[in-house]
């Protein structure tokens, strides 16, 4: 008699009309949002969201917050985590609808120091139906200032570390909570900053993830810092303390005109030997050529930060990388001033002349460098977890150095040996491209809403890569990204492969079409 009521009941609802399935659908969906919110538990809110909703991102310089609207239902979870009595972690977790959702879980990077809540990351693994969470990472700042840290070590631990692992751990729970099974894979796809805690979650939570995208990593953030005092030092002996972006645009070019392939793009910074004196002005001072700090300056920024005597801190920026930051002399450059002032000499009232290079970075390292820097080359507990990793650094990026990235994987190798590497570990080296994108190569690696021409398969998509990878074991070994212009439609395509191979121009076609390169050692 229970089956054939069952069956019955069953009958009923296949027979009602489809406005009333979607309203029982909603219904469940309704109920089971409303029961996220656990007594003496992290949430604050959960509610199931109709379309559209516009939510409001304010990260960055205030000219650049943006509104993004999101079109689709969703359950949005709203919390705070205090693993510490001073700590107070802010998170949003967005819930797909139980029948859209993919099964999978996804945790989403932000970028420079800010803490703040990235809505465009959240949208877009919403889109994919992933359940996607992002974190303030422990603190509330929109910009470079980091004057949250003066006063509260686990504000530094939990921006360090702390707050992505405990994110991710509660809103796994809570993701199974809503859908009543847990994430049967997770994700973890952050840039710079993100980039940052990707490298931490695989190295100090190698269970947390299954597989991790990390763009333009910062493997230690002290030596980041030391690099951005530097270019700054190396800026402030201009008269100007900068340098214009008509100069900026000279160098490009004449750094492309030496160095790049038929594509016009520089394939490898580290084999470009450019001299910076061929600028030198011969007459007066203009936009057409180089006075000789401006010279010495650049110089200073190739060759990276060096001790009295010479020996090497870190690398230098990569021929051809150049940001429009370095053209305004109020822009602090980075995260760096306040780091120092806040973070390692307690003392709001530093700056730039007290620096020492032969002291300094070392001290800040030691200080610092257990909670803030993910350099560790022992990846074999992610490895033994069977995560898999990929990591894509621009060589055009003027801000995170890309041979960092080169020189982290080498040592990755140098630990663990050839043959374990290529099991988990993924290096994409992408000529032409900036921090995290931009510069004039082929820069996006990710569909998403303002690249809806980008294939979603493993070849254009990075994210699916990844999946597959993950999934069902294939591993990327060559990957097309795409060159995106402001009207969505795709004006080049570029190969990169694995590190250390490298992409060769066949010879024949059109160089700015991914299908006339090939990979080869």
């Amino acid at each position: 008699m229970k089956f054939r009521l069952l069956k019955s009941l069953s009958l009923l609802l296949i027979a009602l009309p489809a406005w009333a399935q979607v309203d029982q659908l909603v219904d469940t969906d309704q109920k089971a949002c409303a029961a996220v919110v656990h007594s003496g538990g992290p949430v604050t809110s959960a509610e199931l969201i109709q379309p559209p909703i516009t939510v409001h991102e304010t990260a960055g310089p205030k000219e650049t917050w943006k509104d993004y609207t999101v079109t689709v239902p969703f359950c949005r979870v709203i919390g705070t985590l205090k693993p510490e009595p001073k700590s107070e972690i802010h998170f949003e977790l967005w819930l797909p609808p139980r029948a859209s959702w993919n099964g999978k879980f996804e945790g989403v990077g932000a970028g420079s120091s800010v803490g703040t809540i990235l809505y465009r990351p959240l949208v877009r693994g919403l889109m994919r139906n992933y359940a996607v969470v992002a974190t303030d990472n422990g603190h509330i700042s929109t910009n470079n200032d980091i004057s949250w840290a003066a006063g509260h070590p686990e504000r530094i631990v939990d921006f360090g570390y702390r707050a992505e692992h405990v994110v991710t751990q509660a809103a796994k729970e809570l993701t199974r909570d809503f859908y009543g099974r847990a994430p049967q894979y997770s994700y973890f796809v952050g840039c710079s900053q993100g980039g940052h805690h990707a490298m931490t979650e695989a190295q100090r939570f190698p269970e947390d993830y299954d597989g991790i995208i990390a763009g333009a990593p910062v493997y230690s953030w002290t030596d980041e810092m030391v690099d951005q005092a530097w270019n700054m030092r190396a800026l402030r002996q201009i008269p100007s303390h900068s340098l214009p972006k008509e100069k900026l645009a000279l160098l490009a070019k004449s750094v492309t005109q030496a160095c790049a392939g038929p594509d016009g793009l520089i394939d490898d910074p580290r084999k470009c030997s450019f001299d910076p004196s061929t600028l030198l002005c011969k007459d007066g001072n203009d936009n057409q050529c180089l006075i000789g700090s401006e010279i010495e300056a650049v110089r200073q920024m190739y060759a990276g930060p060096k001790k009295s005597d010479g020996a090497q801190l870190t690398p230098g920026l990569s021929r051809g990388a150049w940001n429009p930051l370095w053209s305004n002399p109020e822009h602090h450059g980075g995260s760096w001033l306040g780091v120092f002032r806040y973070m390692f000499f307690d003392d709001p009232a530093w700056d730039l002349p007290k620096m020492n290079f032969d002291r300094d970075p070392e001290l800040a390292r030691k200080k610092l460098g257990s909670m803030l820097n993910p350099d560790n080359p022992d990846l074999s507990n992610f490895a033994k977890h069977g995560g898999k990793i990929i990591v894509y650094h621009g060589w055009a990026d003027a801000m995170v150095p890309s041979e960092g990235s080169v020189n982290y994987f080498d040592s990755v190798l140098k630990t663990l040996g050839t043959t374990r590497v290529n099991d988990f570990y993924r290096l994409f080296m992408v000529p032409g491209m900036a921090h995290c994108g931009g510069g004039p190569g082929a820069d996006v690696l990710f569909q998403s809403e303002v690249t809806p021409h980008i294939p979603l398969t493993p070849e254009r998509d990075m994210l699916s890569a990844l999946e597959r990878w993950v999934e069902k074991g294939e591993a990327p070994n060559k990957f097309v990204a795409s060159r995106v212009e402001q009207d969505g439609t795709i004006s080049r395509t570029r190969l990169v492969c694995s590190y250390p191979t490298v992409a060769v121009f066949n010879g024949t076609g059109d160089p700015v079409e991914a299908e006339t390169w090939k990979c080869a050692k």
